[in-house]
């Protein structure tokens, strides 16, 4: 059991060695000469009527940051912004003082685009954080807080443990998201201690690293969390609890699901899925079937679907039938296929339910169905399935299209080659991208030569994922014009969660580095 009454004092007194302790400079240490006279022309500077590009504050032409110093406090916020993430992308050390002066900044989006973009310096920002961290002021310490977290330096460990009894409530709450991201086992019993915390949001950002550091001394007390009088911190404990993937959790989760509020029915319902324990069938299939909420139903059916039983096989198939949302009959479809997969001797019987949802026309929405038909066939990789599949890749919704490419992907036959690159000629850029990620997966050297035309799409995404699909094929010829795709700083804006705020030239990049390894082994083992 947890001491509650543990001493925090005592237990980082404890904690503290040699290498966590990182000296923090007293206040009045000669400052970096060359930062200084930046700032201290600022006032001039910005009395003046010179345009901001044309200000310098230095003698070396070829020293930028000066110049940049003056435009943190341009009067145009957009500026400001653009300056910052300027400063982070020239990583000069001399710019970390005045970023975290900028915490201070009463416009929020500027001194927390500050804290963030502080990780991007690497460990030469730690002292001066921590030092920020020991500040007077509230607002150095919240961001400094939020930028130890995103710097992930281990040693800033102890001092965001004492930033957990802040006198401020903000800072509290920000120094344990900080712990979370750092992953340090060594927070574990101080979390715990903050889910007393009289402050909401301190609870349930506790709450939330429990979750993070994956530590199951974390399990009581987070199922403890699930009675808090705030739904906040129910909801982050209910999230804590599925990454942890304790069973001991089913039980508890199962009783506050009945009385639980919309959101929070939500958060339960995902969790059971994740914990995939048996005694949730039941009651998520009722939940499936009977739920006032359309949402709560929509996610019931997809954590059947990933818990996998076929005992839900028959439900899910009659309420196939009997519900006239197309939304739900979607979801129902994706979840079949799921059960499909595991359960080969039902895949004949799921066929003959599925294969006419291919071709449903009998709502607006229905688009949605056909879409999650073709996924769900595909899924099974049935050679039956090919011709019902070929004939939607002319579907009047590029939607549906897109999946079927997709779906085509799945089947090992030759046959999908000339279609799959009949649609990066499609009219939609989606139907395009599609289409050139399923070439990139059925692996076929005729592709190549089409996908390296796609290479100047107008659309970024269709470049990106062409790029990628030659990668995969290992695509040697194709490197020159792979080449030329490594200055497009189109962000790429497709469905893929590892693709967030990723430019073409990224995937240009890794698609040659895997041709060239890929070749470079080849030529290793023919060596051999």
């Amino acid at each position: 059991m947890i001491d509650i009454e543990h001493s925090l004092d005592q237990f980082i007194t404890d904690l503290n060695s040699e290498d966590d302790v990182v000296q923090i400079p007293m206040r009045g240490e000669r400052r970096d000469n060359e930062c200084e006279r930046a700032i201290e022309s600022l006032a001039t500077a910005l009395n003046s009527d010179t345009d901001s590009n044309e200000l310098a504050v230095s003698t070396h032409t070829d020293d930028a940051l000066p110049d940049l110093l003056i435009r943190l406090y341009h009067p145009q916020q957009q500026r400001r912004l653009e300056t910052i993430y300027a400063l982070a992308e020239l990583k000069d050390e001399r710019a970390i003082k005045p970023l975290i002066a900028l915490f201070e900044d009463e416009v929020g989006e500027i001194s927390l685009t500050a804290a963030t973009v502080l990780a991007a310096f690497g460990s030469v920002a730690l002292e001066p954080l921590l030092a920020a961290l020991a500040s007077k002021s509230v607002d150095l310490r919240y961001c400094a807080a939020e930028a130890l977290g995103e710097l992930g330096d281990k040693r800033a460990v102890v001092a965001l443990l004492i930033a957990t009894r802040d006198e401020d409530q903000y800072v509290r709450a920000q120094a344990a998201e900080a712990l979370g991201k750092l992953g340090d086992y060594r927070a574990v019993e101080p979390l715990i201690l903050m889910l007393h915390d009289e402050y909401t949001d301190a609870r349930s950002k506790a709450a939330e690293a429990l979750g993070l550091l994956c530590d199951y001394r974390a399990v009581t007390p987070l199922i403890l969390a699930l009675n808090d009088k705030k739904e906040r911190v129910r909801i982050e404990a209910i999230h804590a609890l599925a990454l942890l993937g304790d069973s001991s959790a089913i039980g508890p989760l199962l009783t506050l699901l009945p009385d639980s509020l919309y959101y929070e029915r939500i958060e339960i319902i995902e969790a059971l899925g994740a914990l995939n324990d048996e005694q949730a069938i039941e009651p998520l299939l009722q939940r499936a079937l009977h739920d006032d909420e359309k949402r709560v139903r929509q996610e019931s059916i997809v954590a059947l679907g990933h818990l996998g039983d076929e005992r839900v096989i028959e439900p899910l198939k009659e309420a196939l039938t009997t519900t006239t949302d197309s939304f739900l009959r979607s979801y129902i479809i994706k979840a079949l296929g799921m059960l499909g997969c595991r359960y080969a001797q039902h895949i004949s019987c799921l066929l003959a339910v599925l294969l006419p949802w291919l071709s449903d026309t009998s709502q607006g929405l229905s688009y949605y169905v056909r879409a999650s038909a073709a996924t769900a066939l595909g899924r099974f990789g049935d050679i039956r399935v090919l011709q019902p599949l070929l004939a939607r890749l002319d579907d009047d919704n590029y939607y549906v299209r897109g999946h079927v490419a997709l779906a085509l992907a799945d089947i090992a036959d030759s046959r999908v080659i000339p279609p799959l690159i009949r649609a990066l000629s499609d009219v939609h850029p989606s139907v395009r991208a599609m289409g050139a990620e399923a070439l990139g997966k059925c692996g076929d050297k005729r592709a190549i030569v089409p996908l390296s035309d796609k290479l100047n799409d107008e659309s970024g995404a269709v470049r990106a994922n062409a790029a990628e699909a030659l990668g995969f094929l290992g695509a040697v010829q194709a490197v020159p014009l792979l080449a030329l795709l490594q200055s497009d700083n189109t962000p790429v804006a497709v469905d893929k969660p590892d693709w967030q705020c990723r430019m073409v030239k990224d995937v240009a990049c890794e698609a040659i580095e895997r041709i060239t390894m890929r070749s470079e082994t080849t030529h290793n083992i023919a060596g051999h």
